[in-house]
């Protein structure tokens, strides 16, 4: 490789390493591999064009991790050249977008999920509300991931949005709602509509999808408290009248 490609090369390594972003934040953002490792797996074509996506996404706010995980994440699949770029081109453009949609306080797992939700179709007006009223990332990120696989999954938008957040009130973990489009999935297999396989599953015949119950005593057990209570006996013993 002469010098120019090679100087291409780790210009390309650097930017998808951190940018021009602070010492310390690069210390806390490493990349997944090194430069070395990149340029024998891409070529210098390809890092020249992925560096020029990860600068204009950099420069509107995103965090440069998001676009380096994207593309180890396409890389350790095999994607290359051509189909690589654009696929790094069309989430970086969706970033910039949830980036605007939910402003720069935004956390970067919270950007992913709004990206994912948009590439599934979600229309930025859904995921504006549904990230307002769900403040808490963890929260966000699960239900955000969740709506985009229920629409990928043939469920209507708002039945999705409205199912997850009626699961997430309830105190469903993430990873049981994480399970729902795939149970759907199951039960469209199957022959059943979407629309009639969510409200089926949420609507409770699917008991994981529940907040459990507090325990209570079953009919005819007498262990709890409706079991009569007995009186202690006097130490003096018995009373004799």
């Amino acid at each position: 490789m002469n010098r120019s490609c090679w100087r291409a090369v780790m210009m390309g390594a650097a930017l998808l390493i951190g940018g021009s972003a602070p010492a310390h934040a690069q210390n806390q953002d490493r990349p997944a591999i090194d430069a070395e490792e990149l340029q024998d797996r891409l070529s210098p074509e390809t890092i020249d064009r992925l560096t020029q996506i990860a600068r204009r996404a950099q420069q509107n706010g995103v965090p440069p991790r998001l676009i380096r995980q994207k593309v180890m994440e396409g890389v350790s699949k095999g994607v290359r050249g051509g189909r690589l770029v654009r696929a790094i081109e069309d989430y970086s453009r969706r970033l910039v977008e949830a980036r605007n949609l939910l402003g720069r306080g935004a956390r970067p797992e919270v950007l992913d999920a709004a990206a994912q939700a948009a590439e599934h179709g979600i229309p930025s007006s859904r995921i504006r509300s549904f990230a307002a009223a769900n403040r808490d990332p963890r929260r966000a990120v699960v239900g955000l991931r969740t709506i985009g696989e229920l629409r990928d999954a043939g469920v209507p938008t708002d039945n999705a949005v409205r199912a997850v957040q009626a699961a997430l009130d309830r105190g469903v973990s993430g990873e049981r709602l994480l399970a729902l489009s795939a149970a759907v999935r199951r039960r469209v297999r199957q022959g059943e509509s979407p629309t009639d396989a969510l409200r089926a599953i949420a609507g409770g015949s699917r008991p994981g999808l529940q907040r459990p119950a507090p325990t209570r005593d079953r009919p005819g057990d007498r262990s709890g408290s409706d079991r009569p209570r007995t009186q202690p006996r006097s130490r003096g013993g018995p009373d004799r009248g």
